[in-house]
């Protein structure tokens, strides 16, 4: 018989149908399915970490603001007889060693205790500054404020005494709208700069 034989070929055919028609690919150790030209995993990019540091102001940049103090300041005057200082305290408010010579010297035009006269009045103060321990002085100098030789010296003995008491003034350079002249009124002799004498 013949049947056998044709039914043991068909079933041969199609086993190896079946074999030639398998697509299972081989597993991969994860068990998905590994191709030959899939792409590999790309690399995992991890952002830097970033700490937060707390912004710290650096003191050497940070601008410094000095509060007004209260000092204890003398102010000279003349006698009325131009022949000797009288001193006179007030207090005064300054931010700085500046503030307290320019208010210092505010306080020079003043009216001073009874008995004095206040030579320094009717001299207008153009500017003040103070640099390395030198006062730079400039004014003006009417003619209704010019004095004969006693009163030119007072004057200039108030101005050193009242500077003089500062430890940080060494030196002040008095100039008459802006010009270091020889002498203030003509009676004596001004240096540039009047040096503190030990």
């Amino acid at each position: 018989m013949r049947k056998p034989a044709f039914i043991l070929l068909l079933l041969a055919v199609i086993l190896t149908a079946a074999a030639c028609g398998n697509t299972n690919k081989p597993l991969g150790q994860s068990g998905n399915e590994v191709s030959g030209n899939a792409p590999s995993p790309s690399p995992t990019i991890e952002a830097p970490a970033t700490t937060e540091e707390a912004a710290t102001p650096d003191p050497s940049v940070e601008p410094t603001v000095q509060a007004e103090q209260e000092t204890s300041v003398k102010i000279y005057y003349s006698d009325t007889e131009l022949e000797k200082m009288v001193s006179k305290d007030i207090q005064v408010k300054s931010g700085s060693n500046e503030d307290l010579i320019k208010q210092a010297l505010a306080a020079l035009q003043q009216d001073g205790p009874e008995g004095t006269v206040n030579l320094w009045k009717p001299i207008p103060i153009k500017s003040v500054t103070l640099k390395d321990k030198a006062v730079t002085i400039d004014i003006e100098l009417p003619d209704t404020a010019r004095l004969g030789a006693p009163g030119e010296q007072m004057l200039l003995d108030s101005l050193g005494q009242t500077l003089f008491q500062f430890d940080f003034v060494q030196s002040y350079d008095l100039l008459v709208d802006g010009k270091a002249l020889e002498s203030l009124m003509g009676h004596f002799d001004l240096d540039h700069p009047t040096v503190r004498h030990s």
